[in-house]
């Protein structure tokens, strides 16, 4: 299993200063990772057949009925995310973060709990 960490982390953006358009105002804004992991998990890159389609539905559904701040992932549901990860090309630096998650989930070991 794998816990990933879904809270929104904040990242600063430029906006237009109304007072002076010259001189753009930096604002810090919450970056919402489960919209942007849902968004990559359906990238046409990854040529999703019918079925696949469904199970990344699933989990989707999943990821956005989360309520806590972390979510409990199947292998095989990580390596989904994870190969959308991979696949996207276009990331910007307020992307590290979700880039950060994805690729160091913890593996938590449910069967040794001790």
């Amino acid at each position: 299993m794998r816990r990933l960490d879904l809270t929104k982390y904040m990242i600063t953006q430029e906006v237009v200063n109304q007072k002076n358009p010259f001189e753009p105002l930096k604002i810090e804004i919450p970056y919402n990772l489960k919209d942007s992991i849902i968004a990559l998990m359906f990238i046409p890159e990854l040529k999703l057949s019918g079925l696949e389609l469904l199970k990344q539905n699933a989990l989707a559904l999943k990821i956005e009925g989360c309520k806590e701040g972390c979510i409990m992932l199947e292998e095989t549901e990580w390596e989904r995310i994870k190969r959308a990860v991979d696949t996207f090309q276009g990331f910007t630096r307020k992307d590290v973060g979700l880039v950060e998650r994805v690729t160091n989930a913890e593996q938590i070991d449910i069967n040794n709990r001790g």
